[in-house]
């Protein structure tokens, strides 16, 4: 049959053809650009229809069958739509370490109400979705999540904090267990023991009242021990923490490298002429970059603080090369303010009065969003947490003298971070 090379009918076919040949081209690369997050959501949604528990194989060394069982009969038994998400969340991640973001995600998947328990760090934190127009929507998981940290009292384990969540969360109202529980966390604190009140004949008595309570606690403690029911060994809590926290700290250090290297390059780039309030700017921009690679030559020893400090600095550095590109003299006043509680939750702060919990004086220090509304609800925000005297604390619970970042609050307290370093104060690698 003879083909037909007339230009009149190859060209207006041609011109169809073509679009549909981009758009074919193109629709397989907008798919894979939504796949990673559409996936990852989709497996949690898919898993929790099936349990209502969903934990990732990276935490089966710290959470039991037993105790997932237990928690997965509790929610069935309540008929609420309670779910509970153990999976690591890593800054950069498809929800950039954001625990509400995914429950976001997996509940658009899953639509009606849920009430959702997603591990973030060592703790859950509670979503309740959708949420209502007036605010008066029914904040289970939002309560039993803190509650579930104040009851262990900020220690338990993935499994006694998710027993404790999942209890709370189902049981008949969430918030007044919360207040109970931070009423008496705050009251353990504040309360201290006294010395013994009474007499010389008091004091000769006490010593024999010591050794009699003594005698006791050993007898019942022998007799429980030999009466009590073989339990299972612990199972290691840390180890899906340690690698969650490992991929975390080695993304950052990644990259600290990178802006370390760019903001380097920015700041040889620039040329003020001598003198000028530029040029003064560029100078205290390269004692920050300075600063931070200080600081980055010993990240191998140091902690994920340190990680953090380079960070920080390095936003020092962008802070007076900005002021530099402006022809302005650098000052605190341009600076920008990052997290107190967590520097890594970036610079949109604003100054909040914080009073800790158990303690009697209040310091105003600039918080994110997040934190801000944690401490006015007279709960713990989410603190950046080291490693120190083998527990993990928030950094700022690190004695002064111990942690140039505890002392200067990563800089939000003082404008002498950069000279702290530069002079060698970098004790704090904790």
């Amino acid at each position: 049959m003879p083909v037909d090379t007339r230009p009149g009918i190859r060209r207006p076919l041609g011109l169809l053809i073509s679009p549909l040949i981009v758009l074919l081209c193109l629709a397989p690369v907008s798919a894979h650009a939504e796949s990673t997050t559409s996936s990852s959501a989709e497996t949690i949604a898919n898993a929790l229809r099936e349990s209502p528990v969903y934990v990732d194989p990276v935490y089966s060394t710290v959470l039991s069958e037993e105790t997932r069982e237990e928690a997965v009969a509790t929610i069935e038994e309540s008929g609420l739509p309670v779910r509970v998400v153990l999976t690591p969340l890593l800054s950069g991640d498809d929800w950039d370490g954001d625990a509400s973001a995914l429950a976001a995600a997996v509940h658009d998947r899953m639509g009606g109400a849920g009430h959702y328990l997603v591990l973030e760090g060592d703790s859950f934190q509670g979503q309740d979705l959708p949420p209502s127009v007036d605010g008066s929507s029914e904040l289970r998981a939002h309560y039993a999540a803190l509650a579930s940290s104040y009851a262990t009292e900020f220690d338990g384990t993935v499994g006694e904090r998710m027993e404790r969540a999942v209890e709370f969360a189902v049981s008949d109202d969430p918030e007044a267990v919360y207040e109970e529980y931070v009423s008496a966390y705050e009251d353990s604190r504040v309360a201290a023991p006294g010395p013994p009140s009474g007499n010389a004949d008091g004091a000769t008595v006490w010593p024999w009242a010591l050794g009699t309570g003594a005698l006791l606690i050993l007898l019942v403690g022998g007799y429980l021990l030999w009466t009590r029911r073989p339990t299972a060994p612990s199972m290691p809590q840390h180890a899906a923490f340690a690698n969650a926290s490992q991929a975390r700290r080695e993304s950052l250090e990644r990259q600290a490298e990178r802006e370390l290297i760019e903001v380097g390059e920015r700041l040889g780039a620039m040329e003020p002429a001598t003198g000028t309030d530029a040029s003064l700017s560029l100078g205290r921009a390269l004692d920050a970059h300075d600063a931070a690679r200080r600081v980055a030559e010993h990240l191998e020893e140091g902690s994920l603080a340190d990680v953090v400090g380079v960070l920080v600095l390095l936003d020092l550095a962008e802070d007076g090369l900005a002021a530099a590109g402006r022809g302005r003299r650098w000052s605190g006043a341009d600076r920008r303010r990052h997290c107190y509680a967590n520097p890594l939750h970036g610079t949109g702060t604003t100054d909040t009065d914080w009073r800790q919990l158990g303690a009697t004086r209040s310091v105003r220090v600039p918080l994110c969003g997040g934190c801000a509304k944690a401490v006015r609800a007279r709960t713990r925000p989410a603190a950046l947490q080291v490693e120190h005297e083998g527990r993990s604390v928030p950094y700022y619970e690190v004695p002064a003298e111990e942690s140039v970042w505890a002392a200067t609050g990563f800089g939000s307290l003082s404008d002498d971070l950069v000279e702290r370093i530069l002079r060698g104060e970098r004790s704090g690698r904790r």
